[in-house]
């Protein structure tokens, strides 16, 4: 019998992915206005915000192998449980005041040890239970559910940090992991090909080696990983840093949460398109390249032309076309992974274009600190046409988008 889009698996998974992006979205809002508001330093906020990318960076590829061989859904379980316990134990500290950035690095590169794992365990899950010939709308309204969540909480987050604190925030960040461990117990995550094989430093290093090779054997691949590396590289520091940009461009943290909001509407509105209609693959190929570049020069107009109004149609653009271009090469993607080392492919991924986005949160963080945001800002994103065009226009990624 033919799996239905919607089983108990999915919902389950959605919901449980959803409860706990919610508390992350108002978790990071925190964080940052904090640090900021605390040190007046764009340095700090770029270490914050890059700890958990290094983390991702450097393991990635070593989860991925893990992952494909252990139970996913208790691995999934737990790493929720230690966020949950974690925050829970800073937001205590927080209440009685003593939280410094210490503590909050500290949490940070736990919390991302504990994502490090979760992440790809998510990952390789949602593309079991998702039927294939569904897996551009089975995936899209899972990017739809986060995507609402982002807009609660982008449009909200200014306001909690306001009335609620920082220290509340965290609490209700570690309670919102506590669910969603909970609600996860019920799902039943089917077995891999390697699932209970011992898990060694030789066998890590061997499914490394035969994800990097199945990586340079693949046109699409060889070509979109280093260059998402250098485009997240050229402008990744931008989202790290873009309170500090709407801060000193005069606006206030309500305003920041309008213009966050206004991203994470158009994310959604792109992602339940993805969900509701089907492109032919021809026009999954235009919008994947008309997405990034298209992205690229609404963000380089939002940057320069700093009047509310301009800006928040921009930025709203801009993250439409941004969610086109990486929902169809997500999908893609998720067709195309061989089965028995699906984690180890998707660490491999994750690690390079993570490692480009953490360490431009160092270096727009450092720049910052000498130049005004808005100039970091436009020349990041001018750079990173390079690599946006090469990638889009290349005849292997565009045979990759056609043919899955």
């Amino acid at each position: 019998m033919k799996r239905k889009l919607f089983n108990k698996d999915y919902i389950l998974l959605l919901q449980g992915d959803a409860v706990s992006q919610l508390g992350n979205v108002l978790y990071s809002v925190a964080i940052s206005y904090w640090v900021y508001e605390n040190t007046g330093s764009t340095a700090l906020m770029g270490l914050t915000a890059s700890i958990s990318m290094f983390v991702i960076m450097f393991f990635s590829p070593f989860a991925g192998s893990i992952i494909d061989k252990c139970d996913r859904k208790w691995m999934i379980v737990m790493m929720d449980v230690i966020r949950g316990i974690l925050l829970c134990l800073v937001g205590v500290i927080a209440l009685r005041g003593n939280l410094s950035v210490p503590i909050i690095l500290i949490t940070a590169f736990i919390a991302a040890m504990c994502g490090v794992l979760f992440t790809p365990a998510v990952d390789t899950v949602f593309i079991d239970i998702i039927p294939h010939d569904d897996m551009v709308r089975g995936q899209s309204i899972s990017n739809t559910v986060k995507a609402v969540i982002n807009l609660v909480g982008d449009a909200v987050s200014g306001m909690l940090v306001v009335f609620l604190g920082v220290p509340l925030i965290i609490l209700l960040n570690g309670i919102s992991y506590l669910i969603s461990a909970f609600t996860e117990i019920f799902i039943d995550v089917p077995t891999t090909s390697q699932q209970g094989q011992k898990i060694s430093v030789s066998s890590v290093l061997h499914d490394m080696k035969d994800g990097i090779i199945g990586i340079l054997n693949n046109k699409a691949l060889r070509v979109f990983i280093p260059m998402a590396m250098l485009v997240n590289l050229l402008c990744g520091g931008t989202t790290d840093l873009f309170m500090a940009f709407v801060l000193e461009s005069g606006f206030t943290l309500e305003h920041y949460s309008i213009f966050m909001a206004a991203q994470t509407a158009a994310s959604l509105i792109t992602v339940m398109s993805l969900s509701i209609f089907k492109f032919s693959n021809k026009i999954r190929y235009l919008l994947f390249a008309f997405g990034f570049i298209g992205s690229a020069i609404f963000y380089l107009i939002a940057y320069n032309i700093r009047i509310f109004y301009v800006m928040l149609p921009c930025l709203f653009m801009a993250g439409s076309l941004n969610v086109f271009g990486n929902s169809i090469f997500n999908a893609a993607l998720a067709l195309a992974l061989p089965i028995n080392n699906r984690g180890a492919i998707l660490g491999i991924v994750s690690a390079f274009s993570t490692g480009g986005a953490a360490l431009s949160a160092i270096i727009y963080g450092l720049l910052c600190e000498l130049y005004p945001t808005w100039i970091v800002f436009t020349i990041g994103v001018i750079l990173s046409f390079i690599p946006i065009i090469f990638m889009c226009i290349n005849k292997g990624t565009k045979q990759f988008i056609l043919e899955n």
